[in-house]
């Protein structure tokens, strides 16, 4: 789930990569990493009649991504601001309708101008896009992906699953998913600007409160995104049956569920 700078900085002019600036327009109008197109993680949320974040339709994501240069070729690595956990809610999307091959920059954006890596205000402009060239994005649904409130509802009470909230802990605290474990995202980013711990340490937090690879994981958080980060976490430590409850509590409290 994880490129490094040097290896970014090595395969930058690569066709099959593209590079998303998760952070939005106007901060990508200012500066940005070479190559890279803006995305903001508004593009690929639906908000419906609930006020829930939901993944946004097969049919929107096809021109999303088929707009941004991305087919089954290309690498896609997405980078954001340390500590915003945006990035992660586009990288999820991309794994949920198919996209196998994206991975996340190690360091946000504000440690790789520190490190002094390169950057410029230049636009990015393909020789030869997905859409001129006949190609684009499919939305293939990887169902396994995402949890929804009924599936949380029929799984929370057996053993075998465990839902984690990725809040903080006066959130947690204050109302819940019953059954729910608190694992605030922001225990897995790393030092130095890292977005994500190395493996070893991830495995261990997740153990020491007992996440382990044999149970299904399914992270929630109030609108799905810091969740998302909390899912590329285990994704990372090598957790294999995690989804993503992308309505999260917003959908759960306005559907009437139990909070506790």
């Amino acid at each position: 789930m994880i490129v490094d700078a040097n290896w970014l900085i090595s395969h930058i002019d690569d066709e099959n990569l593209t590079i998303i600036d998760s952070r939005g327009i106007m901060p990508f109008r200012f500066n940005h990493i070479k190559n890279a197109r803006p995305m903001s993680v508004e593009d690929v949320i639906s908000i419906d009649e609930n006020g829930s974040h939901l993944v946004i339709a097969p049919h929107v994501a096809e021109q999303i991504f088929t707009d941004m240069g991305i087919d089954d070729t290309k690498l896609v690595i997405v980078y954001g601001d340390y500590p915003d956990p945006s990035l992660a809610r586009i990288v999820w999307t991309l794994i949920y309708f198919g996209h196998k091959n994206v991975k996340i920059l190690d360091i946000g954006f504000e440690n790789w101008v520190r490190l002094g890596y390169p950057t410029t205000t230049t636009d990015y402009k393909p020789k030869n896009s997905s859409t001129e060239s006949g190609t684009g994005f499919v939305a293939r649904i990887n169902a396994t992906e995402r949890a929804d409130a009924q599936l949380i509802y029929e799984e929370q009470d057996k053993p075998e699953t465990i839902i984690i909230d990725a809040r903080s802990p006066q959130e947690h605290f204050q109302a819940r998913i019953p059954g729910s474990i608190l694992h605030n995202y922001e225990e897995g980013f790393g030092d130095m600007g890292k977005m994500i711990k190395d493996v070893e340490m991830l495995s261990q937090d997740f153990e020491k409160i007992g996440i382990t690879k044999d149970k299904q994981i399914i992270c929630y958080c109030h609108s799905g995104i810091r969740a998302a980060h909390t899912y590329l976490q285990l994704k990372q430590a090598g957790f294999e049956n995690v989804r993503l409850y992308d309505g999260s509590i917003i959908d759960w409290a306005k559907r009437k569920y139990p909070l506790r």
